[in-house]
């Protein structure tokens, strides 16, 4: 008897919970849709703050004694959610001997970068983006070259191949393209791949830099990018 009495409890009150339950879950289904609507209609602010980010491919790079390896940090300001002008320092490293030759090439130096990003995402509100942007960067540095040795053709003794401080300075531009979302509140993740065009190039005339800081190999071209953690301020 007592089992058939809260069974037939538990069946009223769960029928009558049902209609406020159902009432409940509706009503919150509505202020989400409300929510997603109102910041439709809302326009981004003019002014969206500062966003400091660093990239984690310099650090792989350097953990793993990499021929080369550059470490960047970049400020990013915010307008409307679709433009971004850039900042970008960094601080490029290379200690690499060749192989088949024996050349050695050294050099460190910081370089930086300035420019501007567009965000093609309509629904700012979601802090993902998805954008396309450009650069120019310049260093200015000093490098070192190394070589075994090779013998005199007239005295026949063996002639040092080695030239330290050399100078010399670079100019490119850069086309990115990059996807970048919000992982919580402040904090993003992005990625990004950058084509590099040498601009002008000055060097010493004992021979080319082996690694430009902040350009890569030495050329006229090449493809880069970043891995990078971003902090909205």
């Amino acid at each position: 008897m007592y089992l058939k009495i809260s069974k037939y409890i538990s069946v009223a009150v769960i029928s009558l919970l049902l209609p406020f339950a159902s009432y409940a879950q509706q009503t919150e289904s509505e202020k989400a849709q409300q929510t997603v609507e109102d910041l439709t209609k809302k326009e981004a602010p003019v002014f969206g703050g500062v966003a400091l980010s660093g990239d984690l491919v310099g650090v792989v790079m350097k953990s793993l004694n990499s021929d080369y390896s550059q470490m960047e940090v970049a400020a990013h300001l915010n307008f409307k959610e679709k433009y971004f002008p850039v900042f970008e320092l960094g601080y490029g490293e290379s200690n690499c001997e060749g192989e088949e030759t024996g050349n050695t090439y050294k050099t460190k130096a910081p370089y930086f970068r300035i420019g501007m990003d567009y965000n093609f995402t309509k629904k700012w509100y979601t802090g993902n983006r998805l954008y396309l942007g450009i650069r120019y960067a310049f260093t200015s540095f000093k490098y070192d070259i190394s070589s075994p040795g090779f013998a005199d053709p007239v005295w026949g003794n063996e002639v040092p191949f080695v030239f330290n401080g050399l100078s010399a300075n670079s100019h490119w531009g850069e086309i990115v393209f990059g996807i970048e979302t919000r992982i919580w509140k402040i904090f993003h993740l992005g990625w990004n791949v950058r084509y590099k065009i040498r601009m002008s190039h000055s060097e010493a005339p004992q021979g080319s830099p082996w690694y430009v800081p902040g350009f890569g190999k030495y050329g006229n071209s090449c493809i880069g990018g970043t891995f990078n953690i971003i902090f909205d301020i």
